[in-house]
């Protein structure tokens, strides 16, 4: 709490330099009681000696009332009491204190009239009440406290007749007689209302509603006075103001105008009923008892508010937001065509809008070439697609067709197709970046998640009250809410972002149309898919494709996923029921080694590109990341050979890693995995291991393990031509890499010794259980023949005939098993010669 005391007006008025309205003159004894004398009664008579007399006064909207606790006006007008209040009070008058109230908008102000301020009042007064000169006379008529209120009364009137107003505060100053004690309070929570309880003290005290009437009105109009029991009344003032005057200078103070003060009350022995005042909440009590009493009728309408606002107020904003995204990326094609329409305020606005972005966008993209051409990774880029023109030219091409398929972008991992296709289009398109979604935090987290897809799309704002929703609806009906799982729920959400996006796509390609900017489609790129992080979110990946075969074949845009050839084909395929005409498939291979050769020589310069020999090029191969990651070595001064030596142990350990450890979740076996690099390595050319071939030889037919395999990048699966018309699937490496290291590990004569044997026992292993089951079936048929007399439905040639079956499929089992014995007996022998080769090594040393 503020106390000021002011010892002299003049330095009141010194002490701060705001400027404000004040009064155009020092208020005068006359001036006071003219304003007073108008419907006051003077002619009472009393004998009392002229002494000084203490009072206190609320002055009234001296500070903006605080409406709410971030309300900041009042950091400016801290000193407005201080330089207005004086200039109101009349000469000889002396302010003892004051007392900012800043929340309220006012102050208390504690002032003295001396002896002699209260005699020249006296015999002003008498002089209005036509008396006879009393300069001679020892009592003059009218007491102190008749004084303070024509004097309280003057400037109330004064104020009313002249409109004062203070910084900051356009409504007039008021000043009102403090005829209580205020409760000063500073309490952090209780801001002003309206509303008062008024509480009559003793509760026995026959008090009336017009009494309080009475007492109320001065300070403003009410709106409803209500009596309760037990001598409570709520009042209701049409302005806040009016109800902060009223209670801070009737709290504690007399109901009936007149009545004596508390110390003449304490000596007489006679106590009066007195006012005890105090803010009502704005949420009430019994509000608040009727919805914890009514929680099964308040949680339900409560839910139903959430759900109308979901969809009649943000649904809609959402799908501008998502209108407003796709607007961005083509206004320059709606601009030139809407010269004609530009008395459409619409599209006026938008242009403006959009020319504002445009403009960042053009700022950004120069930045980043700039960046790009003096960064090497910019330039090896641009460096490595410049030669492979034309393979480029097919991509654009394919990427203007017509909407009506999925459109596929696919190739063997890292060969940067995402930042190719980017650039083709030129910014002119929608790009959901799945790789940033299903990150470490997207992966765990459901609002990382949704605000990445929400932040791709340009939906605005993004959801955050399906688990709420869930948790009401689970209090509502215990149970209901289980049925819907957490995968769920997230899948919920995202058909509700995609169906926003849906109609946004729609409308934009409305109003396009109708602006006669002809038929612009757009293009949505959904990038970042690979088979590790496909299946993080269940259903995320299967609604995406669906989503995209619905916008295709509607026309309404042009759907392009960026997928690795690992597992993209196949993996859309499947959610589009397996029909190829819905899918429209480009492929781009490695680089061929010529054109390695050439992209080096532009990137480093004719004398580092011509380091590398045709063999180290062709172990290197035409992938984009390992052309990369060989320019890096270059450019860290490693020689050429070294680069090449590092790079085929790095991709060496990790084959060797999946060799021993095999890789969890995947359907393939370590030792299927070395039947595949057996088989790789010894291939000749280009052409690969023929698809039935390495099917039937690595998996027996399983191709659900062949796809796994793929999907680790060790193996590719590519096309080849044979004959004029037909087209075959080949099976190569998964890298060129992988190449050089299947060669390498084939020739490493312990290791694959090694894992021959393992491969040689498994074989072992799978051989024989067919082999027991063929001789427990013939022993059955034997002991059906040796039973003695058969069954009419028997015959002896049909046993005779399966057992010679039996018997032929017995030896040809013998067969494999022999053959197999002897990979095993072999990989043992290589594995025990190198055995006694170690142990003569250490005898001789």
């Amino acid at each position: 709490m503020r106390c000021f005391v002011l010892p002299s007006r003049r330095a009141a008025t010194r002490c701060c330099g705001i400027s404000i309205r004040r009064a155009s003159s020092q208020l005068g004894i006359r001036e006071v009681l003219d304003c007073a004398s108008g419907g006051q009664d003077i002619s009472e008579q009393s004998q009392l000696p002229a002494t000084s007399a203490n009072g206190v006064l609320w002055f009234a909207n001296i500070y903006p009332t605080k409406a709410f606790r971030f309300d900041f006006r009042q950091l400016l007008t801290h000193h407005n009491h201080e330089t207005l209040i004086p200039s109101l009070l009349p000469d000889g008058v002396k302010i003892l204190k004051m007392v900012p109230r800043e929340r309220e908008g006012g102050a208390f102000v504690y002032f003295r009239a001396p002896p002699a301020f209260v005699l020249q009042v006296l015999r002003n007064l008498a002089e209005k009440d036509g008396s006879r000169d009393l300069t001679k006379q020892q009592f003059m008529p009218k007491g102190t406290d008749d004084v303070l209120k024509q004097v309280c009364t003057g400037i109330s009137q004064y104020l009313k007749q002249r409109n004062v107003t203070a910084f900051l505060n356009p409504i007039p100053v008021r000043a009102h007689r403090v005829e209580g004690t205020p409760y000063l309070e500073d309490l952090i929570d209780r801001y002003p209302t309206s509303q008062i309880k008024i509480k009559v003290e003793p509760a026995d005290a026959k008090v009336t509603e017009e009494h309080i009437y009475e007492r109320l009105r001065r300070y403003g109009q009410l709106v409803e006075l209500q009596s309760m029991p037990d001598g409570v009344f709520y009042a209701s003032f049409r302005h806040t103001l009016a109800a902060v005057a009223a209670r801070n200078c009737l709290h504690r103070g007399p109901v009936y105008e007149g009545d004596v003060t508390k110390t003449k009350e304490h000596e007489s022995g006679v106590h009066h009923p007195r006012l005890h005042m105090e803010y009502q909440p704005f949420i009430k009590k019994w509000l608040r008892e009727t919805l914890a009493s009514n929680a099964r009728y308040v949680i339900p309408a409560f839910a139903m508010l959430m759900f109308a606002t979901t969809y009649f107020v943000w649904d809609p904003l959402r799908n501008f937001c998502v209108y407003l995204r796709i607007s961005s990326l083509y206004w320059l094609n709606l601009h030139t065509s809407q010269h004609e329409h530009s008395q459409l305020v619409f599209f006026r606005l938008r242009s403006v809008l959009h020319d504002v972005m445009s403009r960042w966008h053009d700022s950004y993209s120069q930045l980043a070439a700039l960046a790009k051409r003096h960064g090497r990774q910019g330039s090896l880029f641009e460096s490595f697609w410049l030669e492979r023109a034309e393979e480029v030219g097919d991509v654009s091409d394919w990427l203007q067709q017509p909407a009506g398929r999925v459109m596929l972008l696919t190739g063997h991992r890292g060969n940067a197709l995402d930042s190719m296709a980017r650039k083709l289009l030129r910014g002119r398109a929608l790009e959901i970046n799945v790789g940033d979604m299903l990150s470490a935090g997207g992966a765990a987290d459901d609002y990382l998640f949704m605000r990445g897809l929400c932040r791709a799309l340009g939906y605005w704002p993004a959801q955050g009250m399906d688990r709420q929703l869930s948790a009401v609806l689970d209090l509502m009906v215990p149970g209901s809410s289980k049925q819907l799982s957490h995968d769920n729920e997230v899948l919920a959400a995202v058909q509700r972002v995609l169906f926003s996006a849906t109609l946004a796509v729609a409308a934009w390609q409305s109003r396009s149309n109708h602006a006669g900017a002809g038929e612009i489609v757009p293009t949505i790129l959904v990038t970042g898919f690979t088979s590790d992080n496909k299946d993080r979110r269940p259903g995320f990946f299967e609604a995406l494709v669906k989503w995209a075969a619905y916008l295709s074949e509607s026309k309404l845009a042009r759907v392009v996923f960026v997928a690795d050839s690992s597992f993209g084909e196949p993996a859309i395929l499947a959610n589009l029921q397996d029909r190829p005409e819905r899918l429209s498939v480009i492929q781009l291979q490695d680089a061929e080694v010529s054109t390695v050769k050439r992209i080096l020589n532009r990137h480093l310069g004719e004398g580092r590109g011509n380091s590398l020999t045709q063999a180290q090029l062709k172990a290197i191969g035409g992938n984009y990341g390992d052309i990369s990651a060989l320019v890096a070595q270059l450019e860290h001064g490693v020689s050429a050979q070294d680069a090449v030596r590092r790079l085929v142990e790095s991709a060496e350990m990790t084959v060797r890693r999946l060799l021993l450890t095999g890789q969890p979740g995947a359907a393939w076996t370590r030792p299927q995995l070395w039947r595949a690099i057996r088989i790789i390595s010894q291939s000749t050319g280009d052409e690969g291991v023929p698809y039935d071939v390495f099917l039937w030889s690595v998996f027996r037919g399983e191709e659900k393990a062949l796809r796994s395999m793929a999907e680790s990048s060790l193996i590719s699966v590519g096309t080849r031509k044979a004959g004029a018309e037909q087209l075959r699937f080949r099976v190569v490496a998964g890298s060129p890499l992988f190449v050089e290291v299947f060669k390498r590990l084939t020739q490493n004569e312990g290791l694959a010794a090694v894992l021959d044997l393992e491969v040689a026992k498994e074989d072992v292993a799978r051989e024989q259980k067919t082999l027991d089951s063929y001789e427990v079936e013939l022993e059955r048929i034997q002991e059906i023949i040796d039973s003695g007399p058969l069954h009419f439905w028997r015959s002896d040639a049909a046993l005779d005939e399966r057992r010679g079956q039996l018997l032929s499929l017995i030896t040809e089992q013998h067969l494999k098993l022999e053959k197999y014995h002897k990979a095993r007996r072999k990989a043992v022998a290589i594995l025990a010669k190198h055995s006694q080769d170690f142990l003569d090594n250490q005898q001789k040393c």
